[in-house]
C-alpha cells in the first residue's frame, strides 16, 4: 500500500525485516525483488506520491513540486554545474528522459581488473540486465516517436560516417513523443519506476511511505537496525510529526548526494575518509543549432538519438530538446537578439555533448542542516568538454546548420564548419562554458578495501553491518553513459546477494 503524509499527525512506529530509503532507480528494483523473494519491505521517499494526472505541462510549477530545490541542485565551483534530482514519488525516474543503457563491458573489465570486484563481468551481469529491460519496458526509440530534432542530427553524423543510432528508453507503444518528460509522463507511455516497481512492490506487501525524510540511522552493536525521520507537510515541507521505523536491514537508495549525506550526518561508515568524496556529475554541454528546415524539436522523445564515435576518447553525444522557457536563457544574447532568436524556435535543433569526467567532486555537509556541493573541473575533462563541442557543432553543420550556439561565452555563434577550430584552439576556461549534469555517482564507491572504499562489491558498510547503498553512489568511477539502468542492475544483483547471505 502507498500511504501519504497527511494520514498522520502523531508519532508512527513501525517494523519490517528491510527498510529502503529512497524511492528512484535503486530503492524500488530492492523493494521488488526482496518483497518477492519472502521478505516484508517498507520503502520511504521524501517527496510527495503524484499520480499521472497530477502532471502538467508547466515548468515553474514542476519544479516546485517534482523536484529538489526546485530543480537548481548546484555543485559549487568552476564552472558550478547545475545538476537537478527528482523529489517524488519515483524519484528522478519520474522527471528524466528515460534513457537506458548497459553497463558498458568495457567499464564493467575495468571494475574488475582496478578494483577486484567479484561477480560484475559482463556476462554475470548480463542476466541482471535482460531482467531489467524485460520488467521494465526497456526498448528502442522508432520513427514514430524520434523527432525531426534526432533524425537531423543523425543524418549528420551518418553524413560524416559517425556511429550511431536511436536510443532506448524506458516506455511502451503508446510513448507518443510528446516531449515532456522532464515534467512527468502524462500518457503513461514512458515508464518510470513510479508505475512498474514500485506497484508491484506494493502489490506483494511492500508498504510504501511518501513525503517520509529520514534523519537517523539507528545502530545497535555494530548494525544498522532502523531509520527515524520527519513526516513533512508536503506543501511548507516542514515536520508534521515523526516516525520510526525498526528492521534487520536498512538499505540507502536516495542518490549520490543524500546517501552520503545522511551518513556523515549520523557520523557513520566513513572510516576510510571516502563517503562524500570521488563525485562524478557526467556533465553535458547543450549546444543548439539554427537549421533552414522547420524541426519543431518540442515534437518527439526529448532524447531519441545517441552518436557513440568518440566514446573512447570520454564524449557521448545524445539528444535534448526542451520547451521555450528553458531554451531562452540557454541561447546567446540577451534583449532583441535573444528575441530574435527564439521567433524562429520551430528552426532550432539542439544535442547534448557529455563527457566521462575523472574529476573528483565531493559532498559535505553544509549550513542550514544541507549538503554542500564542490566540483572543479581537471583539464583533462576540460579539453575532452571543448572536444565534445566541437564534434556536435561539426554535425550540426554536416546536417545544414545555419548556425551553431555552442555556450561559450565568448563565442556565442559560429557560422560555418571551419570555424569550429575556434572552438578547439580557442583560450576556453571552464568557466566559460555552460555545462549541466543529470548523472552524479560514486560517493560512496564499493570495493574490496575498506581504506578505499565506503562498500563492499555487494553494497554493504565495511563499518557498519547490514547496512548497505543501492544507488549510483557505488560506482568507482563515471561510467561515459547514462546510469539508471546500471543502478537498476545493480540495485537488483545486491538483493539477492541481501536474500542469500544476509536474511
Amino acid at each position: 500500500m502507498i500511504h501519504e503524509g497527511e494520514q498522520f499527525t502523531r508519532h508512527l512506529d513501525l517494523s519490517a525485516e528491510v527498510v529502503v530509503v529512497g524511492s528512484g532507480a535503486g530503492g524500488p528494483v530492492a523493494a521488488k525483488e526482496l518483497q518477492e523473494l519472502g521478505h516484508s519491505v517498507i520503502m520511504i521517499e521524501e517527496g510527495g506520491y503524484y499520480r499521472t494526472k497530477d502532471f502538467v505541462n508547466d515548468p515553474i510549477a514542476t519544479f516546485r513540486t517534482l523536484y529538489r530545490d526546485n530543480g537548481l541542485t548546484t555543485a559549487l565551483g568552476r564552472p558550478p554545474i547545475p545538476f537537478p534530482l527528482g523529489r517524488c514519488l519515483g524519484g528522478t525516474t519520474t522527471v528524466n528522459s528515460g534513457t537506458c543503457f548497459r553497463t558498458p563491458d568495457k567499464i564493467l573489465d575495468q571494475w574488475q581488473e582496478q578494483w577486484g570486484l567479484p561477480d560484475i563481468g559482463p556476462e554475470f551481469m548480463r542476466p541482471y540486465f535482460e531482467k531489467i529491460e524485460s520488467f521494465y519496458s526497456i526498448r528502442e526509440v522508432h520513427s514514430g516517436n524520434m523527432g525531426r530534432n534526432g533524425e537531423l542530427f543523425l543524418e549528420g553524423a551518418r553524413a560524416l560516417g559517425y556511429s550511431g543510432g536511436p536510443l532506448k528508453r524506458n516506455m511502451d507503444e503508446n510513448c507518443v513523443g510528446c516531449g515532456v518528460c522532464s515534467l512527468g509522463c502524462p500518457t503513461e507511455g514512458k515508464k518510470p519506476t513510479l508505475v512498474n516497481y514500485i506497484p508491484r512492490a506494493s502489490e506483494l506487501g511492500a508498504e510504501i511511505y511518501c513525503d517520509f525524510r529520514a534523519e537517523k540511522i539507528l545502530t545497535q552493536n555494530g548494525a544498522a537496525v532502523g531509520i527515524e525521520g520527519s513526516i513533512l507537510n508536503r506543501k511548507t515541507r516542514r515536520r508534521k510529526t515523526t516516525f520510526t521505523i525498526r528492521a534487520k536491514l536498512v538499505v540507502l537508495a536516495a542518490g549520490a548526494v543524500h546517501t552520503p549525506f545522511l551518513l556523515m550526518k549520523n557520523k557513520l561508515g566513513n572510516s576510510s575518509g571516502q563517503v562524500g568524496r570521488n563525485l562524478r556529475l557526467h556533465p553535458g554541454i547543450r549546444v543548439c543549432a539554427l537549421m533552414d528546415e522547420e524541426v519543431r524539436g518540442w515534437l518527439g522523445v526529448p532524447q531519441g538519438v545517441f552518436v557513440d564515435q568518440f566514446w573512447d576518447e570520454g564524449i557521448m553525444l545524445e539528444g535534448i530538446f526542451v520547451g521555450p522557457p528553458l531554451t531562452a536563457p540557454s541561447l546567446p544574447y540577451i534583449g532583441l537578439k535573444n528575441k530574435e532568436l527564439m521567433f524562429n524556435y520551430d528552426k532550432l535543433a539542439a544535442f547534448g555533448a557529455m563527457i566521462q569526467d575523472k574529476t573528483a567532486g565531493r559532498v559535505r555537509t553544509g549550513p542550514f542542516g544541507r549538503p554542500l556541493i564542490t566540483y572543479n573541473m581537471q583539464k583533462d575533462d576540460l579539453k575532452k568538454a571543448v572536444l565534445a563541442i566541437a564534434h556536435t557543432a561539426e554535425i550540426f553543420f554536416a546536417a545544414g546548420a545555419k548556425r551553431v550556439f555552442p555556450s561559450i561565452s565568448w563565442l556565442p555563434e559560429i557560422r560555418d564548419r571551419k570555424e569550429t577550430d575556434r572552438i578547439i584552439n580557442g583560450p576556453v576556461k571552464a568557466a566559460d562554458i555552460e555545462m549541466m549534469a543529470f548523472h552524479p555517482m560514486g560517493t560512496c564507491r564499493m570495493g574490496t578495501s575498506p581504506e578505499h572504499s565506503v562498500v563492499d562489491p555487494y553494497g554493504e558498510s565495511f563499518d557498519l553491518k547490514n547496512l548497505f547503498v543501492a544507488d549510483a553512489s557505488l560506482f568507482p568511477s563515471c561510467l561515459g553513459v547514462n546510469p539508471m539502468q546500471s543502478i537498476m542492475a545493480f540495485a537488483h544483483r545486491n538483493a539477492d546477494y541481501i536474500h542469500n547471505k544476509k536474511l
